[in-house]
């Protein structure tokens, strides 16, 4: 977004910034991560930092939070069709894996632990959510999301009750992109990742969390983030964003801000969901110059464009009504709130089953015979991938 809720957010005095917990490594590949998080310290259901001197983990649970989609597990497709133009299909020839429709709570039950992790000089609140009982005992993919510029990671909970009901671990972490926080972009991209090393070494989460194999999702800042986070850790294997915006409007200097799709391609899958309503205008919150287009015209393939017609930049959140401040400056959507948040779910879950379960069915929740009928013949939507 720009002006007050710029992608880029302001330069306060408190620094997020994460810069010693690890090095960048190159586009798309290397092994280098978020690096030690250090010990984790739980909230007991308030994200707050606590006892962070101690050096000593603790984990507490939630009350037992039971997926809806328990009664739904039937509902599957398991007719399976192989993409030629895409890579790391593991259907072809094969029985096909169950398809969970992306639209409807999967058949996973699950969880939650939040706990605050010391990232640099930063405190960084973690909640995840991670599956208690399904199909099978895991191994579950993981999967990040990143907020928008000073909106609350609570306007992306529907995100992760989905994804967790379709059995990943989802980690909605609450990087410090905020008014008054240090801009550091990098830093925050390096939050994202010090979550996933603590998944793996958090006593719960640790024998479900399949931290190898790593997707990520965001928001504006939290979408531009989240490509950034995937070229610097190769566990990092796929990742579909949300309206990203790669603005610089309000940073101090490129270090902090860098250009992230003038840093593409790398080689993973990419996927843009994003809007052109905000994209023109003196206070755009989605500038034509650094919106989800720019990522995908650079992306190299397997890449997918979705545009939401009708849609705002604030429309991907769960609840504008609730949004606060930061939702206030963005264009008035003819598209209502609830058809862009349900439609943006579908697609999380979707670009995830079928990139980081490597299963070719959910081609057609994508750009196949479903998104056609559910989404582009209504007028939903614009396709396009490469």
């Amino acid at each position: 977004m720009m002006f007050a809720v710029a992608a880029c957010g302001d330069n306060g005095s408190t620094s997020a910034s994460g810069t010693d917990s690890g090095s960048e490594g190159s586009s798309g590949g290397g092994s280098s991560s978020a690096g030690s998080t250090g010990a984790a310290t739980t909230s007991g259901g308030t994200g707050s930092a606590s006892d962070s001197q101690t050096g000593d983990p603790t984990t507490t649970t939630s009350p037992t939070t039971t997926s809806p989609g328990t009664a739904t597990t039937g509902d599957t497709t398991t007719t399976a069709t192989t993409d030629p133009g895409t890579t790391g299909d593991n259907t072809t020839g094969e029985p096909a894996d169950p398809v969970y429709d992306p639209d409807k709570a999967g058949p996973c039950t699950f969880d939650t632990i939040e706990a605050t992790i010391p990232v640099g000089q930063a405190q960084v609140p973690v909640l995840a959510y991670y599956p208690t009982g399904g199909p099978d005992a895991g191994p579950y993919p993981v999967v990040t999301i990143a907020h928008g510029f000073n909106i609350d990671p609570k306007q992306y909970t529907n995100y992760a009750e989905r994804l967790a009901s379709h059995c990943y671990v989802a980690l909605n972490v609450d990087h410090r992109g905020y008014i008054g926080q240090a801009v550091d972009h990098p830093g925050y991209a390096k939050q994202l990742l010090a979550a996933v090393d603590w998944a793996a070494a958090e006593p719960t989460l640790k024998d479900l969390a399949d931290t190898d194999n790593v997707g990520t999702t965001g928001h504006s800042l939290g979408g531009k983030i989240s490509v950034l986070a995937a070229m610097y850790d190769a566990r990092v294997k796929a990742s579909i964003t949300l309206d990203p915006v790669d603005g610089a409007n309000m940073c101090p200097n490129m270090m902090v801000c860098p250009d992230v799709s003038g840093m593409l391609p790398i080689a993973i899958p990419l996927g843009f969901l994003g809007e052109t309503l905000d994209a023109e205008g003196l206070m755009a919150c989605a500038p034509k110059a650094d919106n989800y287009q720019t990522f995908y015209t650079a992306a190299s393939p397997p890449a997918l464009q979705v545009t939401v017609n009708g849609a705002s930049h604030v429309s991907f959140v769960d609840d504008i009504n609730t949004c606060g401040l930061s939702c206030l400056f963005c264009q008035k959507a003819p598209l209502e709130n609830a058809t862009v948040n349900a439609l943006a779910q579908a697609y999380v879950v979707a670009y995830f089953g079928r990139y980081l379960r490597k299963n070719a069915g959910y081609d057609t929740y994508l750009t196949g015979a479903e998104a056609q009928a559910r989404y582009v013949a209504k007028g939903l939507v614009t396709i396009a991938s490469k």
